[in-house]
């Protein structure tokens, strides 16, 4: 497999490059953000309280203000559209979760959210910075149990390897930088000023004319500026934090293959290119159920993610918990060339890097009581959970 062909030299330069200057002036950066989100509130303060003799400076310092509130550190919350399932709701996968966090030496996840989504996302909600884990069913149902547990461990990897993105000081940076882009984003008008007759002659070059001159005129020329300065400021917080994503991904790696062992990771990687498939179906079988499931609302939720985990079973390229030893080998499926199934491997040079390490065994499985008891405590949360796929899924 030729993307896959990394010389162990190569790995290792890779593997041992170290977070250094560049991280330390994105946390630079994101300080100077706090900083000057504060100084825009304290000035804001200060001009409305001394100067309320006057008539302009009250004014500057409300605007200040507006911008401080706009810009303000974002700490995040649990999404309320998701079914949301705290420790007495399921306490069997919040045995497995703890048993993966403590293992991965990270804080216990403390909630967890069902998503429509192809992904298992852990994210710091709140001033406490609580723990949500987002579980997407897709996912959950496409995996095998050694597949789940290494996909969780992975994530919590992330916070094990320090991720400098997902810390508390340069995600609220990014946060308030991105409520800034939306403050200081130019509106382009959804219709234009006037329209003309389809019967005249140039009908349509004459709206379109007439929809860009009345967008040029309602440009507000004064957020230009400061809409300049937030987007460089995200692009470059951005620059500096992309240098260790690799590192930080293969730290995590580390992590999932010593819970999970090696295989189960080497399985989860090349997985991830079923998740458009995946999506598709659950995408298709929604649409299905909006138009002809009338009368059958409550079997069609019960049996939806049943049928999104038989259709990925049946998948070509699932990997599965794979061959004894996928790591150096890639067996020959009916129907498809090997260098077909070479370029839909993501993340190739994390593949060879797995490869040319010493395969750890799992530390923790997910046996099938456990993961019985798993699917019936997702079971309820699961058709609420579908039920809003399905009402969304036009709109989606």
């Amino acid at each position: 497999m030729r993307e896959l062909e990394v010389s162990s030299r190569e790995t290792e330069t890779v593997e041992f490059r170290r977070i250094g200057w560049p991280a330390a002036a994105a946390c630079g950066l994101a300080a100077l953000v706090h900083v000057g989100t504060a100084g825009l509130l304290i000035g804001g303060l200060l001009l409305v309280v001394l100067g309320w003799s006057t008539v302009v400076q009250p004014l500057i310092g409300l605007l200040m203000i507006g911008l401080a509130v706009q810009v303000r550190p974002r700490f995040g919350r649990p999404r309320p559209d998701l079914p949301t399932l705290e420790r007495d709701d399921a306490p069997s996968l919040f045995a497995l979760l703890d048993s993966i966090a403590d293992a991965a030496r990270v804080r216990r996840i403390e909630i967890v959210q069902l998503s429509g989504d192809f992904a298992v996302r852990l994210s710091l909600t709140g001033v406490r910075r609580r723990p949500c884990l987002e579980l997407g069913l897709p996912l959950w149902q496409t995996f095998t149990p050694r597949q789940r547990v290494a996909a969780v461990a992975h994530e919590l990897g992330h916070f094990a390897a320090a991720d400098v993105r997902r810390g508390t000081l340069v995600g609220t940076a990014f946060g308030a930088l991105a409520g800034g882009a939306e403050l200081t984003r130019i509106q382009e008008p959804s219709e234009p000023a006037f329209t003309v007759s389809a019967l005249s002659r140039r009908a349509e070059e004459t709206t379109v004319g007439a929809g860009l001159f009345t967008a040029r005129g309602r440009r507000n020329w004064i957020m230009w500026l400061p809409g300049l300065l937030v987007r460089g400021t995200a692009r470059l917080l951005t620059r500096l934090t992309r240098s260790g994503s690799l590192h930080v991904e293969f730290q995590a790696d580390d992590v999932a293959a010593r819970i999970a062992s090696t295989r189960a990771m080497d399985s989860v990687l090349r997985d991830r290119r079923l998740a458009d498939a995946v999506g598709f179906e659950v995408h298709r079988l929604a649409v299905t159920a909006r138009t002809f499931g009338h009368g059958k609302a409550a079997s069609t939720e019960r049996e939806f993610w049943d049928r999104v985990a038989a259709h990925a079973h049946a998948l070509p390229h699932r990997t599965g918990d794979g061959p004894e030893d996928p790591l150096h080998t890639d067996t020959e499926r009916p129907g498809h060339r090997r260098d077909e199934d070479c370029a839909l491997l993501p993340d190739p040079q994390r593949l060879a890097r797995l490869s040319h390490t010493d395969a750890q065994p799992a530390t923790i499985t997910l046996d099938t009581p456990l993961a019985d008891a798993i699917a019936e405590e997702l079971s309820a949360p699961g058709r609420l959970l579908a039920r809003k796929v399905i009402r969304d899924c036009v709109t989606t």
